[in-house]
Parts: structure tokens; C-alpha cells; sequence
């Protein structure tokens, strides 16, 4: 019996840091339009493929990351596609759904926000209109994505050379507070 508490006692401590962690919360693309329609927050689409080894890594580094989840769900609308998918999409009275590019197929959404350039991992950052910002592909550091986070949902983009604005960088002020704001 006592051994029972013991390894009980133990998963809780081990599970508890699991447990209270936040998760980015992915929409579905079946409310893409009702969230368009809302526009108060600018959107994210993570663009990924089921054998991409740097695209598990960034879901299980970059995404996992407590304090940036927090700050994502806080400050976009937040949505996943796999880049192979024949899923229907339609955004804006547009449907996308699978192209051929080369000799693959991909989803036509991320060949159009990706301009055609289909490397993985991939983020498209949007309007509150659902209209491109910039898109990057590849693996992001977490200090990378909080950074580039802060760009967008501080409008910062808007008027600031990405140059001038990492040069400048202030996590405290940039990330923290803007996470600290709205608990």
C-alpha cells in the first residue's frame, strides 16, 4: 500500500509541470471565416508535413514553450495545416485545396502563402484580414519566435525595419509585457 502512494506521490510530481502547461490552441479550419470575420487578432497558419523531422522538433522545442503558448493564444488566431493535405479550405469565398508543384502534391493554401516555396516547417504570419504579412520557413529558435511573435502583435512591422527592430530588441518590454498584460 504504501508503495502505491509512493509511486502515485511521484507521477504527481513528475506529471504536475505537464499538467499546468499551456498549449498552443490550434483552430479549426472549419471557423477560419467566423474568426476572419471577428478580426480583432491576427492570425498564424504553422505549415508542417508528417515525415518532417524539424517540424516534430519545433512542435516539441519552439510550440511547447509555456510562456510563448500563453502569448500566441493570447495575441493570434492560431491554425495547422499539413502541407500534403487534400483538405477543402475555403477562405474568403476562395477554396483551396491540393496542386501539383513539381512532382509532389501540396496543399495549394500553403503553395500560395509559401509563394511556391515548399520547404518545412513553415509559418505565414496574417492580418487581422486574413491578408499575408511575411511567411518563413524552416526551423525557428524559441528566442527567434517570440521575437518575430512580438514584431506582429505589436504592430512594430508596420513602421520598423525588421533590421532596426532586432537590433533593438527588448524581450522584457517587447514579449513579457505584452503577456503580462492580458492574463
Amino acid at each position: 500500500m504504501n508503495l502505491r502512494i509512493f509511486l502515485l506521490g511521484l507521477s504527481f510530481f513528475y506529471l504536475s509541470p505537464v499538467i499546468g502547461q499551456n498549449k498552443i490552441k490550434w483552430t479549426s479550419w472549419d471557423l477560419a471565416q467566423e474568426k476572419i470575420q471577428k478580426s480583432n487578432k491576427k492570425f498564424i497558419i504553422y505549415f508542417y508535413y508528417d515525415g518532417c523531422k524539424w517540424c516534430r522538433f519545433m512542435e516539441e522545442n519552439t510550440f511547447a514553450n509555456d510562456q510563448l503558448a500563453r502569448f500566441v493564444n493570447q495575441n493570434f488566431y492560431t491554425f495547422r495545416i499539413n502541407a500534403e493535405s487534400t483538405e477543402k479550405i475555403t477562405i474568403n469565398n476562395k477554396s483551396y485545396s491540393s496542386v501539383r508543384v513539381g512532382k509532389y502534391d501540396f496543399h495549394e493554401l500553403a503553395v500560395d502563402l509559401l509563394n511556391g516555396y515548399m520547404s518545412f516547417p513553415a509559418v505565414a504570419f496574417m492580418d487581422e484580414k486574413f491578408t499575408k504579412i511575411q511567411s518563413y520557413d524552416g526551423f525557428i529558435e524559441l528566442e527567434d519566435f517570440e521575437m518575430l511573435l512580438a514584431f506582429y502583435a505589436g504592430d512594430h512591422y508596420k513602421n520598423t525595419r525588421w533590421k532596426r527592430y532586432e537590433n533593438n530588441y527588448c524581450k522584457e518590454s517587447h514579449f513579457n509585457s505584452l503577456v503580462k498584460d492580458r492574463k
